[in-house]
């Protein structure tokens, strides 16, 4: 069967523990695209800021999931948030 030679998981992207120093320059990935696929991100300390190029975005914190669905391609980008970027702390995320 061919369902035995395929996994639902393209990508497992595990961040941190880390602890980041209080700064003031952006830190993160800029933009880049993805497409025909889905993103599932968890973060479970500190806090990621999305933008994509449909116009939404917004911030990641603790306990919060982020569902991206890429459908025929789509441009986006995350940072630390400003608030965390300028506070600095520990960072723990996962992206599936």
């Amino acid at each position: 069967s061919h369902a035995e030679q395929l996994s639902p998981f393209l990508l497992l992207d595990y961040a941190g523990p880390h602890t980041f120093t209080p700064g003031n320059e952006k830190r993160g990935v800029g933009e880049h695209p993805h497409r025909g696929f889905e993103t599932v991100t968890i973060v479970y300390s500190g806090e990621v800021e999305h933008r994509d190029s449909t116009g939404r975005g917004g911030i990641i914190g603790p306990g919060d999931v982020q569902w991206m669905t890429a459908g025929a391609g789509i441009l986006h980008e995350e940072f630390h948030s400003p608030e965390f970027t300028r506070q600095g702390g520990e960072l723990e995320m996962v992206q599936l």
